[in-house]
């Protein structure tokens, strides 16, 4: 790390401070989808279930099941909902945390927890050598409207839609490499395949970066700053695969290694 940048060394320190968050993503233990029947679920007390359109999901519990929502006790029927690739906490039960998700228009709960051996024995996630050669200057170009693209995900039966809005040309390894641009919770991303995937990498691998200034195509991507994504972490992930085509020809040797 002596060698680091300090702002990357921020970034990495707070990237590994994400991770080892209470709840975090190293916590997990569970992700069932609902069906549209009361069921229920292995590890779990009480009976959940979606509406048959997938709207709403339900949980029937009393409060001898030990589940709270607010602080209060289940007892009868409790009912949320959550958007397209959004997640809601729902119920806890000591120190077991359920939340609610909805991917590809279904809903499913996923299970965390205030801590696990994961997270206790974390020590960082592996990377390759800071190198400021893979700092590359890049150009933004925007479509004339969104674009809707299903992919796939790390789970076989569930396929997403991303949004691309518009893509990033540069050039590396002497080759000129295109990759097409979404937006998420940490703003502007694009998710990429290259040729250390499986090996040194992981399947595929995110980089975020700062949108161009106005009136300017401008980007840097600092592929150093490349990350894994949660489904590195754990099982219980819905991560997107790259759009097809978000494929850099060279070796990106740069950000985070394969972590297990």
């Amino acid at each position: 790390m002596d060698d680091w940048p300090e702002d990357f060394r921020d970034f990495r320190m707070a990237r590994e401070a994400e991770l080892t968050e209470p709840y975090g993503w190293l916590t997990l233990r569970g992700f069932h989808w609902l069906d549209d029947q009361p069921a229920e679920l292995a590890g779990l007390p009480g009976r959940w279930w979606a509406d048959g359109d997938q709207a709403r999901a339900h949980l029937e519990a009393t409060p001898a099941d030990g589940l709270t929502r607010d602080d209060h006790p289940v007892d009868g029927t409790s009912t949320l909902a959550v958007d397209e690739y959004a997640r809601v906490p729902w119920v806890d039960r000591g120190d077991v945390r359920v939340e609610l998700l909805r991917r590809g228009g279904r809903l499913a709960v996923r299970v965390r927890a205030a801590t696990s051996p994961e997270r206790e024995a974390f020590g960082g996630v592996p990377t390759y050598p800071y190198d400021p050669a893979w700092r590359l200057p890049a150009t933004f170009t925007a479509y004339d409207a969104a674009r809707d693209v299903e992919v796939d995900t790390i789970r076989p039966e569930l396929r997403q839609v991303m949004h691309p809005f518009g893509e990033v040309r540069f050039t590396a390894g002497g080759e000129e490499q295109r990759l097409a641009v979404t937006k998420g919770k940490y703003g502007w991303g694009v998710e990429f395949r290259d040729p250390t995937n499986g090996e040194e990498t992981e399947t595929w691998r995110q980089l975020h970066f700062d949108p161009p200034e106005p009136g300017s195509g401008e980007v840097v991507l600092d592929f150093n700053r490349a990350l894994n994504m949660w489904c590195a972490f754990t099982d219980f992930a819905t991560c997107p695969a790259p759009i097809a085509g978000n494929v850099v020809s060279v070796p990106v040797r740069a950000g985070e290694l394969r972590w297990r």
